[in-house]
């Protein structure tokens, strides 16, 4: 099998000839400048032998035409974050300027983008990063401020959470246009500790599913990204999409309990917080490929990260990933 054909069999829930996996990380500072975003993502793919390349602009790129300045930190272990909220007021909600997505800030990943696609390998997938619009809202107001004003005041939020939705389906559908087989979608206000059920219904899942029904129109490829502790599983099991991921070892569910709950593929394995930081968890770090590998009769599993890659962790560590992936080879 070439990876894609790996990759669409693992979506299938087929047989493959290996373990599929990918691995991710952000690279602060770097990322804000297209070329170097792309010649990182190739070497990373090259360097590793990933199946699929999971494409990632820095995580604020969405929120700066809507008024996010960014605060950024010495080195290239910390991604930048906003200096200060961009909204204050919850009259701020309805000022948002709608972009079709491909123009404004979203042109640096967008070239990113072209510039990674002219040297990719051919059978290696990619995927676009994008946000949920109420995790956008969330890194443009503060969480706090976020869920009081979507309590006290939501038809406002309401109509900032539409403009964003309409923008992001147009990132989706250009990111798709220039080469990108589908998104990788991450929603990190979906958790029980900060939503309530009936506020997951209304201020994420509707505007998710507007996205990712948009995205399966064009792209075979979609993944879900559940970030945090605590989430709403069980309500995001059915979304339209192929595959899910979310931080099994580190939060849970575990693959096998996430098994019960959906009928899409799992992309897990490794935990991103503790074992592929910490010292000598070398043999822990195999052990969890191959528990990956031996999940559900070796169909419908694809090994990752919990979430991204730390810049801190040990390359010899990604290496070992890397090689045990190999050694599955039937």
């Amino acid at each position: 099998m070439n990876r894609r054909e790996r990759i669409q069999a693992a979506l299938q829930k087929k047989e493959t000839d290996r373990l599929p996996f990918s691995l991710w990380r952000h690279f602060p500072n770097l990322d804000q400048h297209p070329r170097k975003l792309a010649e990182l993502s190739l070497e990373y793919q090259r360097k590793f032998n990933l199946d699929f390349i999971k494409f990632t602009p820095y995580g604020m790129t969405a929120t700066i035409d809507w008024g996010v300045k960014l605060k950024f930190f010495p080195g290239f272990d910390t991604a930048a974050i906003a200096a200060e909220p961009a909204i204050k007021t919850p009259e701020d909600w309805l000022h948002l300027t709608p972009w079709s997505g491909t123009d404004g800030e979203y042109l640096h990943a967008l070239e990113g983008l072209r510039l990674t696609m002219l040297e990719k390998p051919e059978d290696t997938p990619l995927i676009q990063t994008a946000f949920s619009p109420l995790t956008n809202a969330m890194k443009m107001a503060g969480e706090d401020q976020l869920l009081q004003h979507m309590r006290e005041h939501p038809e406002k939020l309401e109509t900032a959470l539409q403009v964003m939705t309409e923008t992001t389906i147009g990132y989706i559908a250009e990111s798709i246009r220039r080469g990108a087989e589908g998104v990788f979608y991450s929603t990190q206000m979906s958790c029980y500790d900060k939503l309530t059920v009936e506020e997951q219904e209304r201020f994420v899942r509707r505007y998710d599913e507007q996205i990712l029904q948009a995205a399966n129109k064009l792209a075979w490829f979609n993944v879900l990204h559940l970030h945090g502790s605590n989430t709403m599983f069980k309500e995001v099991a059915d979304y339209p999409v192929q595959a899910i991921n979310w931080h099994d070892r580190d939060d849970g569910p575990t693959i096998e309990e996430a098994l019960k709950m959906t009928d899409k593929t799992l992309i897990g394995g490794l935990s991103h917080l503790h074992v592929m930081v910490d010292s000598g968890n070398e043999e822990t770090i195999k052990g969890h490929v191959l528990d990956a590998w031996n999940q559900n009769d070796h169909r419908g599993i694809i090994l990752g990260p919990g979430c991204v890659v730390n810049p801190n962790t040990p390359e010899s560590y990604l290496e070992l990933i890397r090689d045990t992936v190999m050694s599955t080879k039937k």
